[in-house]
């Protein structure tokens, strides 16, 4: 159920922005902007079955280059939390009673396309490649230690926002992740998640914008 409300609110942004002509991203807004989402991340496939969904953090900077195209750069945390089975850290780590969890963070840059949706509405759609860095945090009853793999991934999201003041909007929007793992035991990814296939997660979130003026 959760994934499905996750793919019908992704759709519905990207139906909204499709009826309405390419315009400025919004008319009022500003060359440069900073903002932060925090939204809902589901998964899938192998991922889903060792670590389940999570939740992320991204900050955001956007920069207009001309007329409706922007550069968009993100910076972003995804949280899927400890392993849904507590036996199988125990025996790659070969440390009894160890507790992983499973963190990712981000860096991509990418092209936006703004959009006027209505009188009241802007809208975009975005692309961006960049690094993905798997961590895995260990913890026992006698250290806690982790380590971290990178990764070249890829995003694309869609978006909805209103401006509720001069310089602030806020937005609803859905970013879908992907980055290719290496299946190997060098691979920290593939090993912890009992060799799952290259992750597709979908995020969902809110989030609030200020133009930088």
């Amino acid at each position: 159920m959760r994934r499905i409300l996750a793919v019908i609110a992704a759709g519905g942004c990207l139906l909204t922005l499709l009826v309405s002509p390419v315009r400025a991203i919004d008319d009022a807004a500003s060359g440069e902007r900073i903002g932060v989402r925090v939204g809902y991340v589901d998964t899938s496939d192998g991922l889903y079955a060792a670590y389940g969904a999570g939740w992320d953090l991204t900050l955001y900077f956007t920069e207009r280059v001309y007329s409706k195209m922007l550069l968009d750069i993100r910076l972003g945390a995804i949280y899927l939390g400890d392993a849904k089975n507590p036996n199988l850290d125990d025996q790659i780590t070969n440390t009894p009673g160890v507790v992983s969890e499973m963190r990712m963070l981000y860096f991509s840059v990418g092209p936006m396309v703004g959009m006027t949706v209505g009188q009241n509405y802007s809208g975009y759609l975005s692309a961006g490649i960049g690094v993905y860095s798997v961590s895995m945090l260990f913890a026992s009853t006698v250290q806690a230690f982790d380590y971290s793999d990178q990764h070249i991934g890829f995003n694309g999201g869609v978006g909805l926002s209103r401006r509720i003041a001069t310089n602030w909007t806020v937005e609803l929007s859905g970013t879908v992740h992907y980055f290719p793992v290496d299946t190997n035991n060098t691979d920290l990814y593939w090993v912890f998640t009992d060799h799952a296939d290259s992750p597709v997660m979908l995020g969902v979130a809110l989030g609030a914008t200020v133009d930088l003026r």
